[in-house]
């Protein structure tokens, strides 16, 4: 039974591997954040979250450790620390939730639309084949 015990508290502290590092300057990169968790332990993995268009850092991103310990050493000691005039939140990671389905209480008119696809191209192809366009198409 003790050991059982031992084991789970091990889990629990090894678990805490991988955290969230808020409120970053938006001109970093992930080598500088590895480089700023590097003295806490070894860091598996570094990564600033950038925007899929510009390229822009979102002001967030992520660390892993390999050991709990240390993630949990450096989230104590990171946590409200001042960078570039910017005070950083660090925490544990949470796993990632799809949320573009979920209701969010906002009204219907804001809502995502979810576009029906149709194989039925008698709307938008004359008898040759050419296409003008349809009601979700081009105008």
């Amino acid at each position: 039974m003790e050991n059982e015990l031992a084991t789970v508290d091990e889990k629990s502290s090894s678990s805490l591997t991988k955290l969230y590092v808020g409120s970053l300057p938006y001109s970093w990169t992930a080598e500088q954040l590895e480089d700023m968790f590097k003295p806490f332990g070894r860091v598996t993995s570094a990564a600033v979250v950038a925007d899929q268009l510009t390229r822009r850092s979102k002001g967030f991103g992520f660390v892993e450790f390999e050991s709990g310990d240390d993630a949990q050493k450096a989230m104590s000691e990171l946590n409200g620390r001042e960078i570039e005039g910017r005070n950083l939140a660090v925490r544990e990671a949470r796993p990632h939730v799809d949320r573009s389905n979920v209701d969010r209480g906002a009204s219907p008119r804001f809502a995502r639309e979810q576009v029906a696809t149709s194989f039925d191209n008698n709307d938008s192809t004359d008898t040759t084949g050419r296409s003008y366009g349809n009601r979700r198409g081009w105008w």
